[in-house]
């Protein structure tokens, strides 16, 4: 049974909000037929438009989430008997044979057990090599690097992400590439990897979602191990989390100028509507859990842009495990732009 977009571990991960989300927009009464969403995380909210034949926007900052949307949301061509013949291929390897790799030497021990290790940094430098010669498509490459990135994350040693692993030796899993539920979209998608600061000066749509990080918990932080396999540098890691180099990919709002950086997005956007995801974890006991950004600045940068309705449904939030938070809120800010 083939893997779907929401079937990911990820802070902030969007799929039990997605009625709350679509049962505002109908309050609203918003008609529109083009829908931003420029800090998508998983994709979900992107592709339940989509699905709804929407033409969407969608963008993160992380190259694998990009990878992602790339090979489940776009509408280019692909051969699904090729992707099951290789996956296939992959999961008859015999692990013994594979030898030490760029991945084996760095992530084995700690986040993996050793012959997961290999299998995954052999089954990347193929994908890798198929590609560049000409074996696959882009779409194709975009596919199974996302297969084998849900596939190993499920295995991993870790509580759901990558900001330490847990203190015990990994577990043999004998790793298996699961296949992606790919779905036909006739509807246009755009899909791209920037900061949405300077995105949102650059694209037009009716509504845009807005859900970007609220502190000091850098995603880059989170899932460096997967942005480190989607993008294949093989760069030098750091420290006993094995990080690599992430300033390029380090938000600012998750920083002292977080609310700055929120305005100029919000000031900046070109749409009808502008919804915005926000939660009260202003009031979490952890420091680096405490928005950085108030539920008071919010209201005052928004009504600067037009007119703004709130609405609020409780939701149990996934969190790294040491933020214990009762009574959480989700809430949805309306802005309705003034013309």
């Amino acid at each position: 049974m083939g893997l779907n977009i929401e079937n990911r571990r990820y802070i902030g991960n969007k799929s039990k909000l997605l009625k709350f989300i679509a049962d505002t927009i109908k309050k609203e009464k918003i008609r529109f037929c083009t829908f931003g969403d420029v800090f998508s995380g998983t994709g979900v909210v992107a592709e339940y438009f989509l699905n709804k034949g929407k033409e969407i926007y969608v963008n993160d900052l992380l190259f694998s989430n990009f990878v992602i949307y790339k090979a489940l949301l776009s509408n280019e061509k692909y051969e699904e008997e090729k992707i099951i013949k290789i996956i296939d291929d992959y999961n008859r390897i015999d692990v013994e044979k594979i030898q030490d790799n760029y991945f084996s030497d760095n992530f084995s021990g700690n986040y993996y057990h050793y012959k997961d290790a290999k299998k995954i940094g052999y089954v990347r430098e193929d994908i890798e090599n198929r590609y560049l010669n000409k074996e696959i498509n882009e779409r194709e490459y975009y596919i199974l690097i996302s297969c084998l990135l849900y596939s190993m994350d499920k295995i991993s040693n870790t509580v759901g992400h990558y900001e330490s692993f847990l203190n015990k030796e990994p577990e043999y899993k004998n790793l298996q590439i699961s296949n992606l539920n790919i779905k036909l979209y006739n509807s246009n998608s755009h899909i791209y990897n920037e900061d949405a600061n300077c995105l949102v000066r650059k694209i037009k749509v009716d509504v845009m979602y807005i859900d970007p990080p609220y502190n000091a918990r850098q995603y880059a932080n989170f899932y460096h191990l997967l942005e480190n396999v989607a993008q294949w540098k093989k760069p030098k890691v750091y420290n006993k989390a094995k990080k690599m180099e992430r300033k390029n990919i380090m938000s600012e709002y998750c920083k002292a100028n977080a609310k700055a950086v929120f305005s100029d997005l919000i000031e900046n956007i070109n749409a009808k509507y502008i919804i915005v995801s926000y939660n009260n974890t202003y009031e979490a006991k952890s420091t680096s859990s405490v928005n950085s950004i108030t539920y008071q600045d919010m209201m005052q940068i928004l009504e600067k842009k037009g007119k703004v309705s709130v609405y609020e449904t409780d939701y149990k939030f996934f969190n790294s495990g040491k933020t214990n938070l009762d009574k959480h809120k989700e809430r949805l800010f309306v802005c309705k732009v003034r013309e």
